[in-house]
């Protein structure tokens, strides 16, 4: 499926939106997002099949009522996202993910405090219509948690991911199947949040809610992740009104300010066809219908009132949400993930990839840690599997029965086959045994990083929109020599006096089809609620970046490393001679600006021949080290002697060269290094050795 239309589409509804002030009002993007959405003939395929299978379902709900009556509760597992948050927020986020749900769960069993309004004083105005009662109950999920996509979604714990980047950007994650999925994250003009009509769990599909209307205020916020219920959607109830469109309930009304009686409500009889939506807070009687006599029943979740005045669904509403959920999800939802884990250990790998020279390096060493789950105690030994022929392998320590870490040293490469292997490690207990798999390239290679710049006075002008389309400009480099991406990262830097108006991708040489092919570097970031945007900004996208701040989190001339919004790794593997362009949108007029200059840092692992390692009497010591060492050997080369050292994803960290002499000494000192492997290069004219060093 294409989404760069949908993007664009959302765009144009977020002008509309900043045109016409509606931020202070409830704005729900349901309707766009599926008007969009439908575009698409497999979406709109799967829409239609999805719809079908309700209707019979609902059908027989309306039909024989004792079929409601004979079910059991059905109980969704729920996972809940925060895409740009950062992970010193868990445990504020963790209460107020429970605090939502503890919102849905009541007001989907009209259990919550404020249906005692309805019940007391509110009902009589509305002749047939009850309050509905949903047999459904909502949990975080707790265990068989997917595995490798947040290092802090632990068993145990509750399935909430924070700093994962959700679908990359979009509303659908297949990683996430089999779960009902909340999405926190800035939505840029004011929405609230939107959801597909009819969500599929069986495709990963999201509710996706704004930072300021998720949760209650009932509980302390998150200043931090810039998650803030904010008045007068501070209830809970925002993410209660996408829901429903989740389990495929329509608005109550026919329009927001432009509707007209006769075009039949939301088709459900017990909530009366009202023309427009209903804002702030009435009076119970004080919005008609149009139904002679009927007042509106603008206390519905379906409806736009304030969090505070909203508080029911009718019988046939929750008809409607429930046949749905029968019909589509139940089918798809992962079994037994809200149980408590069950005892047992998680391994994981602190080193995703090691390469070593077996002609200068004879070891690896990979870094574990082991978590215990459920009060687990049971002694774990460990062991490992697909090793190069004639390596040989230990572990330190060589067992646990508690948290701690653990490393795996493999050792007699330099007599072992070399080549690129598979690395299994097992911890094996009575009770369970558990496995990961980590990668090591045994070969005489380094790993070489190079920039590719554009002109430095580049200074292409962005234009404002025009004739209904975005502004655009685009800028070609090209990489004229054939290597494969070990990993890479792009600086822009643009002066514009709106940053947060613009999208940029990146298009790859390799790829084909704008923008299924192409990589979202940055979308509308750096978003404001009122007042002037910010001016310019000079940035660096790179996958281990931090998230982009939340709404007001920027300053003008903005600076700084960012992982962009859909991950350059997507890139590795491919080769990097080509054209590679970039493209910037503007999407809001008003304001321009100019792409003054951008560049790629593209590392690609290169291979060392043999006659390379001829370095006399060479020294690293200590090793391993504190991030200071010295390095020793005899020169007899006459020329300049290089130094570099790259960490473990191939980006130079520390670069030098000096003036010949006969005997190198020197005392290397890698200031503010971060446990791990590093590389060390070293060049003394035509001699040349990798060595690995590592940092404790």
């Amino acid at each position: 499926m294409k989404n760069f239309t949908l993007k664009l589409f959302f765009s144009a509804v977020l002008i509309s939106v900043s045109i016409n002030s509606f931020a202070q009002e409830r704005t729900c993007g349901m309707e766009q997002y599926m008007e969009e959405m439908l575009q698409d003939p497999v979406y709109a395929k799967q829409y239609e099949e999805s719809q079908k299978k309700f209707k019979q379902r609902l059908e027989e709900y309306l039909s024989n009522q004792d079929l409601r009556a004979s079910q059991n509760t059905i109980e969704i597992p729920v996972a809940v996202h925060f895409p740009d948050a950062n992970e010193a927020d868990r445990a504020c986020l963790e209460v107020l993910a429970q605090n939502q749900i503890d919102i849905l769960n009541a007001d989907y069993t009209a259990t919550n405090s404020d249906i005692a309004t309805w019940n007391s004083s509110v009902r009589f105005l509305f002749p047939g219509t009850n309050a509905g009662v949903a047999d459904i109950s909502f949990c975080i999920a707790t265990s068989n948690h997917p595995s490798g996509l947040d290092p802090e979604l632990i068993e145990g714990n509750p399935a909430i991911t924070i700093g994962y980047n959700f679908g990359g950007g979009n509303n659908r994650d297949s990683n996430w199947a089999g779960y009902l999925n909340f999405v926190v994250r800035n939505i840029n003009g004011g929405i609230l949040g939107f959801s597909p009509l009819g969500g599929s769990v069986a495709l990963g599909d999201a509710v996706t809610m704004n930072l300021f209307a998720f949760g209650s205020n009932q509980v302390p916020s998150c200043p931090g992740s810039g998650v803030v219920p904010g008045a007068p959607y501070n209830l809970g109830r925002t993410t209660t009104h996408e829901l429903g469109h989740f389990f495929n309930l329509r608005h109550t009304f026919n329009g927001d300010g432009n509707g007209s009686c006769g075009s039949g409500g939301d088709g459900i009889a017990d909530t009366p066809e009202v023309a427009n939506s209903t804002y702030n807070c009435p009076s119970p009687s004080g919005t008609a219908s149009c139904v002679s006599g009927q007042p509106a029943l603008t206390m519905n979740y379906m409806d736009y009132v304030n969090d505070a005045c909203m508080y029911m669904f009718s019988a046939g509403q929750i008809n409607v949400a429930e046949a749905w959920i029968n019909s589509n999800l139940v089918s798809a939802f992962k079994p037994n993930v809200c149980q408590p884990a069950a005892p047992g250990f998680i391994i994981l790998a602190n080193d995703t990839e090691l390469f070593t020279c077996p002609d200068t390096d004879t070891e690896a060493v990979f870094n574990f840690s082991y978590t215990a789950v459920a009060g687990f105690n049971e002694n774990t030994v460990f062991s490992a599997s697909g090793l190069p022929s004639g390596a040989s392998v230990s572990f330190s320590p060589t067992s646990l029965n508690s948290d701690g870490n653990f490393t795996m040293t493999v050792g007699n490469l330099d007599t072992a086959a070399q080549g690129n292997f598979t690395i299994t490690v097992t911890g094996t207990a009575p009770s369970v045994s558990e496995s990961i798999d980590v990668e090591l390239t045994n070969e005489c290679t380094q790993v070489i990083c190079d920039n590719t710049d554009s002109d430095p006075n580049l200074n292409l002008p962005i234009p404002d929109p025009s004739g209904g389309f975005a502004g655009v400009v685009s800028d070609v480099l090209t990489i004229s020599e054939s290597s494969i991406i070990e990993s890479m990262t792009l600086s822009v830097d643009v002066s514009h006096t709106w940053i947060s108006d613009l999208q940029i991708f990146i298009f790859p040489p390799t790829a084909t089809t704008f923008p299924d092919d192409a990589i979202l570097l940055w979308e509308n970031e750096c978003s404001v609620s009122a007042g002037s945007g910010y001016d310019n900004f000079s940035i660096t996208f790179d996958d281990t970046g931090a998230p982009f701040p939340g709404t007001n989190g920027c300053s003008d001339n903005f600076t700084g490393t960012y992982a962009p919004r859909q991950p350059l790794s997507s890139l590795s593997g491919i080769d990097a001679q080509g054209d590679w362009e970039i493209i910037v949108f503007d999407f809001f007029n008003g304001d321009t600006g100019t792409l003054n200059n951008w560049s790629m840092e593209i590392c690609t692992r290169q291979p060392l021949s043999t006659s390379e390692f001829e370095i006399n009497n060479l020294s690293i010591f200590p090793n391993p080290n504190n991030g200071e060492f010295s390095i020793g050997f005899d020169s007899n080369s006459g020329e300049d002697i290089s130094v570099e050292i790259f960490d473990i994803r191939g980006r130079v960290i520390y670069s030098q060269r000096y003036n010949s002499v006969s005997r190198f000494e020197e005392v290397i000192n890698l200031n503010k290094a971060q446990s791990g492997v590093y590389l060390l290069n070293i060049s003394d004219g035509p001699q040349k050795v990798t060595k690995k060093i590592i940092v404790e």
